[in-house]
């Protein structure tokens, strides 16, 4: 009887210490689907794990440089090149289809070209659709290079799903003060006829299913906050984004009619977290400010100066922080915006099984 007790203790002690390890992934980490998938990423800095190159105080790459990565622990919490303090969309998205994180970017394939049990990643941050090198596009190119090769086989697409982001915004960079809004909607028309044109490329390779991105309100991130000392969202930012996802579900309504694809409308989960503080998911006690900002004019999250002295600060409870940089979520951000849309795409996948 005290062996059985023993035993029973040890074993609740291991499971307590599991459910504490996996809490910054979503409620089911260790469910495993009966079907594996193979996922395929693209698009900016909201889903890239590494696709940017390192360099030295640059701001594109920043991700490589601590602090960022230091709230993961999947990764010894050292900076990935993932453009939060851990883990972003694609790795919560993977979780989802019972992969343990992100396939492994573009850039590690290597001369071989090996791919990956569980897919690739193609995003790179700073793409867009019309801007950006690569562009969405040319990413979609080089999985048709790899498709080509072989190093994809045409039977890994049957079940393989696709996750697109452009939700950082770069095309709309252009957009300023001065832009009317017949300006924004017909620049919307030119990057959402984009993003169809890939969905369409990338169902006629074979993927079976596609996630694409609404883009989220970009006025209330840190970047357009400040405007108003932290505050509140900016109405201009909202604007844009309002534009950009109107225009979006006219260009895909066949596709979203058809079943093939999904739209993960993080617009309107983010405006609801930010509006009532994230009750339930970790209560967000910093809502428009970002957790890690440059200290001196001009500096950026991750930067030192030559002596290698931080030129940054990063807050004290990060994960109380929605915004991890002034740009993306946190990794707290990402399971609270993902918690909801868990099910939908669950769903949404298993239309592909039946």
């Amino acid at each position: 009887m005290k062996n059985i007790v023993l035993f029973a203790a040890c074993f609740l002690l291991l499971l307590s210490g599991a459910l504490v390890e996996g809490g910054r992934r979503l409620s089911n980490r260790s469910h495993r689907r009966h079907r594996s998938y193979k996922m395929f990423v693209f698009g900016d800095s909201f889903v890239d794990v590494g696709n940017v190159p390192s360099s030295w105080n640059n701001l594109t790459s920043r991700g490589w440089n601590y602090p960022y990565g230091s709230s993961d622990s999947a990764h010894n919490y050292r900076a990935t090149g993932r453009f939060s303090d851990g883990m972003v969309q694609a790795d919560f998205v993977a979780n989802i289809l019972g992969l343990d994180e992100s396939p492994p970017a573009y850039r590690t394939l290597g001369p071989n070209a090996d791919v990956d049990a569980s897919g690739v990643n193609f995003a790179v941050g700073s793409t867009g659709v019309l801007l950006g090198t690569p562009t969405l596009g040319q990413q979609v190119e080089q999985m048709r290079a790899l498709v080509r090769s072989g190093a994809i086989e045409k039977r890994d697409l049957e079940h393989s799903v696709a996750l697109i982001s452009t939700s950082a915004g770069k095309d709309y960079g252009r957009i300023s003060g001065e832009s009317t809004t017949d300006d924004m909607m017909a620049l919307s028309r030119g990057v959402t006829d984009g993003i169809k044109d890939v969905v369409k490329q990338l169902q006629n390779m074979g993927v079976s299913k596609v996630l694409v991105n609404s883009m989220p309100p970009m006025g209330c991130t840190p970047w357009e906050a400040v405007h108003n000392n932290y505050t509140h969202c900016e109405s201009r930012g909202n604007m844009v984004a309002d534009v950009h996802n109107t225009a979006l579900r006219q260009r895909l309504d066949a596709e979203l009619e058809d079943g093939g694809v999904l739209l993960l409308d993080l617009n309107y989960i983010i405006k609801g977290i930010l509006q009532d503080g994230g009750v339930g998911q970790g209560q967000f006690t910093s809502k428009f400010s970002s957790c890690c900002h440059g200290t001196v004019s001009g500096a950026y999250c991750g930067q030192v100066d030559s002596m290698g002295r931080p030129q940054y600060i990063v807050c004290g409870d990060r994960d109380r922080s929605f915004y991890w940089d002034y740009m993306h979520p946190s990794q707290a951000a990402w399971n609270a915006i993902m918690r909801p849309l868990e099910d939908r795409i669950k769903d949404f996948i298993e239309d592909d099984e039946s």
